[in-house]
């Protein structure tokens, strides 16, 4: 399959392919998995499941666990490597210093209940985001999606009936395909994510969407581990992958009791000083209670507040992956750099490299300037 990333070629893109192949590894089921998902999870309260999952998370991680150190170390030697940097395609429009992007799962019926209010939360502060269904667990009021559309959020699809068995098996996943391609253009979604995060990129490609949102920078904490490592979007046969890069609200609230959004917020100052793609996924499930909503809230207050980011919707920014994607670098006689193609409107020509030990990518063409 053809995985194409930041930078596709040289020892810069060697980085990711290799680390996607080392995710391919980790993301497997052990038969352990196999069988809580077979037996034991559907009759088991929820309350109990997350008893069960802090325990099975109890050893810890280290310190800095939801930082990608060891991808970022390996391409920053790679980038070091080419005396003069390596010019690229600005990842985001106007070389914008990162991209926010929210999604939410909406794992059961009180999330679906909850929608409209996280809506409006995020709609207070100027923000827009993906709600993700399942089409085969509960019943999805029409209602709540019209007015999500209508409002400009967007519909996504979450796997099939969210138990966790969809990639168990080919057999599976090729029974479930169908109904879920139905699903995805009952509801004119174009993006898809799989319940907890199960994945594989080759059985992925039945799928009739325009991205996936399965897969992660880095996560510990999941069922299937790993992580390909990269905080930006890369390509992925015939969609756009969208990894998200901030921890998930279930993970941080439920597992690990945070009270305060540090881990976020470090985050967030990693991603935007190696211009990536903050992408956040939350659940209304979990944001029901006032503590936890406030948390998000605040958060997301103290983002806008700081400003100078590229707010966007998923489609928008697979959208924007796809023009970047077919768009080239040209070189100039003058030195300078000219962009053809798609993204040549919106796109800034820039340079990555290191500089005092850390990889920056920098803009080498005034914002605004005319193409």
């Amino acid at each position: 399959m053809d995985c194409r990333f930041l930078i596709n070629d040289g020892l810069a893109g060697d980085v990711f392919r290799r680390h996607l192949a080392l995710d391919a590894k980790a993301a497997r089921l052990s038969r352990m998995m196999r069988l809580y998902y077979g037996y034991a999870r559907p009759i088991m309260p929820l309350r109990l499941r997350w008893l069960l999952q802090s325990r099975r998370n109890s050893k810890g991680q280290p310190s800095g666990w939801y930082l990608p150190q060891q991808f970022m170390q390996e391409l920053e030697t790679a980038v070091e490597a080419v005396a003069d940097g390596i010019p690229l395609i600005h990842p985001w429009p106007n070389a914008a210093p990162f991209a926010l992007v929210l999604t939410h799962d909406v794992e059961d019926e009180p999330g679906v209940r909850h929608c409209l209010a996280l809506a409006e939360v995020e709609e207070d502060l100027g923000l827009r985001s993906s709600f993700n269904f399942v089409p085969y667990k509960y019943t999805i009021d029409q209602g709540i999606i019209r007015e999500l559309q209508s409002r400009g959020f967007e519909i996504g699809i979450h796997g099939y009936n969210h138990d966790g068995r969809l990639f168990t098996s080919r057999k599976t996943f090729v029974r479930r395909t169908p109904p879920i391609n139905e699903a995805v253009r009952r509801y004119s979604a174009i993006g898809f994510r799989s319940p907890m995060v199960h994945r594989n990129l080759g059985w992925l490609q039945d799928l009739e969407v325009e991205y996936d949102a399965s897969y992660f920078d880095i996560d510990p904490y999941q069922a299937m581990p790993g992580g390909v490592g990269g905080l930006w979007p890369f390509i992925a046969g015939r969609f756009v992958e969208l990894p998200y890069t901030l921890p998930q609200d279930h993970t941080l609230l439920i597992v690990l009791q945070e009270r305060t959004p540090r881990i976020w917020e470090e985050k967030l100052e990693f991603i935007r000083r190696h211009r990536g793609m903050a992408l956040m996924l939350t659940h209304p499930d979990y944001l029901t209670e006032p503590r936890p909503l406030a948390l998000y809230r605040d958060f997301l207050a103290q983002v806008v507040q700081d400003g100078d980011f590229w707010h966007a919707l998923p489609r928008e920014v697979a959208r924007w992956w796809r023009q970047r994607d077919a768009s080239r670098l040209t070189s100039m006689a003058d030195g300078e750099f000219a962009i053809d193609g798609p993204a040549a409107r919106l796109g800034r020509p820039a340079m990555m490299r290191v500089r005092d030990d850390a990889l920056e990518i920098t803009s080498i063409a005034p914002v605004g300037a005319a193409r």
